[in-house]
């Protein structure tokens, strides 16, 4: 009779230990990344008798036989907050106590940057990731404690510059030329270009060689040494001859893109020197404008060592035309003004040609062509820059079409140093930095980790865990690796405490605590009768 106090008793205890947990579920309904718990009983040892079937087993009462976790997923809730971070799926993040060196793990995702730079929790635990690396973008090295610095990000200098532009088919001749000069018995009276032709720039000798019989006709050769735009030879030249009369006008004579008109007397062996003017002649004055001898410019901005801007001009101009094959030949001369040159002066720092069929497409020339550039003073001179203008621009070709020039797309690789102006999480877990020069660098990648048995986690509070014997060792890795969760960013991960499903447990604990003291009672008043019986 006296058991079934114990039993009773048991009872009470157990139940009283369920209403325990029901009251810190309920307490914790709004903490974030609470996980719920459960009490479970068990039944303890059983007394044998000896009844008239046999021996038999009467019940002692019951016991508390664990009080689980529940890892179950909780809801997210948005918030403004980028470094707000909710976990969908398996896993805790890492936080290091900065007092006790000792790592801990939390399903709570409030994390801010301290007056350091080091990402934290509130209790100023901080949070732990992988370094990555700038030029290869990967994770390197251990875990390490995460602290985004303030100081501006560095510049980079400029190697590559893009650019896809339009060329006006049929744009006018560029340039001028140069007024006649030579022996005293004349050849010609007058050259001018040809219209809608555009003779090669260079330096031109006119020669005329008498007829020899029975022709009746002199030879009128006219021969330019080619000369690039730097003013400089290049050490080729090419030849157009023609029959001429004295005292004629001759258009494009021999194709070389001149009218030439004979002089009524002609004289053998007389010549004439004229030189045409292009670009590179009117360049090498510092108070001419290139823009005057080009068809069409397109700037850009580029950036030297030290992160400062400088304004590259790329001028064009229709060079040339031949007729086998079909081409049309321009040039390009990437310049600098006074104000962004290592001289002081305009510069010209390099320059190369752009050759198309026609059908206006590019046919050579578009491929990377090495410029060197001496910025203003202060900057790494000498600094070499890709000019591309064909498929590998990134942004298209350059055409040649019979419409207006126009640029259609340029870039450049370079930036200015940068200011810190936000940070972002995606759902790898990656950190970046959002700077003021428009630059995203990816800084840290966090790392999670799980247990095989994280109902084995000891809680630490404050959101904490850290692991035991019975959790076993942690093993880690990225978000959405190895089958852990991906990261939410703006969010938070809400308690899992289902408050309908609390308030039910709670009163079964109730009515299973009320049924046990009434076993008490009930077992209080049989003794009280049995008592009785001596009187």
């Amino acid at each position: 009779m006296l058991s079934s106090f114990f039993s009773g008793i048991s009872g009470l205890i157990a139940n009283s230990s369920s209403i325990n947990v029901v009251g810190n579920n309920i307490a914790n309904v709004n903490t974030v990344g609470f996980k719920g718990s459960r009490a479970t009983f068990e039944d303890v040892l059983y007394q044998s008798i000896n009844g008239t079937s046999g021996t038999s087993q009467v019940g002692r009462g019951t016991a508390l036989s664990s009080v689980d976790t529940s890892f179950g997923q909780g809801s997210f809730e948005s918030t403004s907050e980028s470094t707000d971070l909710a976990i969908g799926g398996k896993g805790f993040f890492i936080v290091r106590s900065a007092e006790a060196q000792t790592n801990y793990y939390t399903r709570a995702g409030q994390f801010r940057f301290d007056s350091d730079g080091y990402m934290t929790n509130p209790a100023g635990d901080i949070l732990q990731g992988r370094q990555i690396d700038r030029t290869t973008n990967a994770p390197f090295g251990v875990d390490t404690d995460i602290i985004i610095s303030q100081a501006p990000s560095e510049p980079r200098a400029t190697e590559f510059v893009g650019m896809n532009v339009n060329l006006q088919s049929n744009a006018t001749v560029a340039g001028n030329l140069g007024s006649l000069s030579g022996v005293a018995n004349s050849s010609v009276t007058s050259v001018a270009i040809s219209e809608s032709k555009y003779p090669r720039a260079g330096n031109y000798t006119i020669s005329y060689a008498a007829p020899v019989a029975p022709a009746v006709q002199g030879t009128l050769t006219v021969t330019v040494a080619h000369t690039n735009p730097t003013g400089a030879l290049t050490g080729t030249s090419s030849t157009y001859t023609a029959l001429v009369d004295a005292g004629t006008t001759y258009t494009n004579l021999g194709g070389s893109g001149l009218d030439i008109t004979t002089d009524a007397a002609l004289v053998d062996g007389a010549s004439r020197t004229v030189s045409f003017q292009g670009f590179s002649t009117d360049y090498v004055s510092a108070t001419r404008n290139p823009t005057t001898t080009s068809n069409y410019s397109s700037s850009v901005t580029a950036y030297d060592s030290l992160g400062q801007p400088h304004v590259v001009t790329v001028y064009f101009r229709k060079s040339y035309e031949t007729t086998v094959p079909q081409t049309s030949v321009w040039e390009w001369m990437a310049h600098l003004d006074a104000a962004d040159s290592s001289t002081g002066a305009n510069a010209l720092a390099g320059w190369g040609t752009l050759t198309f069929n026609n059908n206006g497409a590019l046919t050579a020339g578009g491929d990377a062509t090495n410029v060197t550039f001496n910025f203003s003073q202060g900057a790494n001179p000498a600094q070499a820059i890709d000019m591309v203008f064909g498929s590998g621009s990134g942004g298209g070709t350059t055409t040649q079409y019979p419409i207006a020039s126009t640029t259609n797309f340029q870039t450049q690789d370079g930036y200015p140093p940068g200011v810190l102006q936000n940070v972002t999480v995606s759902a790898e877990g990656v950190i970046s930095g959002h700077y003021s020069n428009g630059q995203i660098l990816n800084l840290y990648q966090l790392t999670l980790a799980n247990f095989n048995n994280p109902n084995g986690l000891k809680k630490e509070g404050s959101n904490l865990y850290s692991e035991t014997i019975e959790s076993g060792v942690a093993y880690t890795n990225a978000p959405g690796e190895g089958g852990l969760g991906k990261i939410s960013a703006n969010s938070l991960e809400q308690s899992n405490v289902d408050l309908a499903t609390e308030f039910v447990k709670m009163i079964i604990a109730q009515r299973g605590y009320q049924a046990n003291s009434r076993v008490i009672t009930t077992t209080d008043e049989v003794l009280a009768e049995l008592m009785n019986l001596k009187r």
